[in-house]
């Protein structure tokens, strides 16, 4: 790549450049695409029946996220940091959006299927398309589609051209490594967190377990509309890129006040 993705660190040594890489890691898990498809994931498993699978979705997402990221450093690296296309900018941005927004329509159509609320034909359609379309790897394959972004795949260019540059395959091997592990602590710790709200005994209720298919659900296509309109709008599409952050805290932060708020719901009289 032309310019360095992290500045200051075009010159120092690996182990600083791998923190450095291990700290983006981190960040980048944050990140609320990350965050809504992971809880959709595991809400998703759960109404399956899989609670294991759904307490760690977060964790398959980052290692099939980071599988995508580490095959590309090394491509990168044998062909000696080549700039990547444009268009992946868009094409990755889509496969973000039209995932997104699949898990949650799936995810609340799913909360009146369950409860028995939908027309008869829809329920039967859920009842066959959930558990076959969301097997217990189901979080490691969304996590490698997420991959295919520009963003990723710039981190994985540098990843591949600053490992050449620090000692070879090694060095590769280690920035992506310590890349994974960052990531893979903020989306395994939030992606176990939200689980566990949701799998509280007062959520296994049908009126808990409607909420949260609507929490969930939401997120990812509020998300999925944040991508939509970054697309469209490049000013957006900076400023989201800027406050990435705090838009992922928030909501993570969001759907546990409501998560935390539903477990002390009183069951309706019958």
């Amino acid at each position: 790549m032309s310019t360095p993705l992290i500045p200051g660190f075009e010159s120092a040594g690996l182990l600083a450049t791998a923190a450095a890489v291990a700290a983006l890691g981190f960040k980048h898990g944050f990140d609320a695409d990350h965050l809504a498809a992971i809880d959709a994931i595991g809400r998703l498993h759960r109404q399956a029946g899989r609670s294991r699978a759904a307490r760690w979705s977060g964790a398959q997402f980052s290692l099939g996220h980071g599988l995508a990221a580490a095959l590309a450093a090394l491509l990168a690296w044998q062909a000696g940091g080549a700039l990547l296309p444009d268009w992946l900018d868009a094409a990755g941005a889509w496969v973000s959006i039209i995932c997104l927004t699949l898990v949650g329509v799936l995810s609340i159509r799913g909360t009146d299927d369950d409860a028995g609320r939908g027309p008869a034909w829809r329920r039967a359609l859920i009842g066959r398309l959930l558990p076959p379309a969301m097997p217990a790897w189901a979080g490691f394959a969304l996590g490698g589609l997420f991959a295919v972004s520009l963003d990723t795949l710039a981190m994985a260019t540098w990843f591949g051209a600053a490992g050449a540059r620090l000692g070879g395959l090694g060095a590769v091997v280690a920035l992506v490594a310590a890349f994974v592990a960052g990531m893979l602590l903020a989306d395994g710790v939030s992606g176990w967190w939200v689980n566990r709200l949701a799998g509280a005994g007062a959520l296994q209720r049908a009126r808990g377990r409607r909420l949260v298919g609507w929490v969930v659900g939401l997120g990812a296509l509020a998300t999925a509309a944040l991508g939509a309109l970054r697309q469209a709008a490049p000013g957006l599409d900076g400023w989201a890129d800027a406050h990435a952050l705090p838009l992922g805290l928030s909501l993570l932060a969001a759907t546990s006040l409501v998560l935390v708020a539903a477990a002390f719901m009183r069951p309706r009289a019958s």
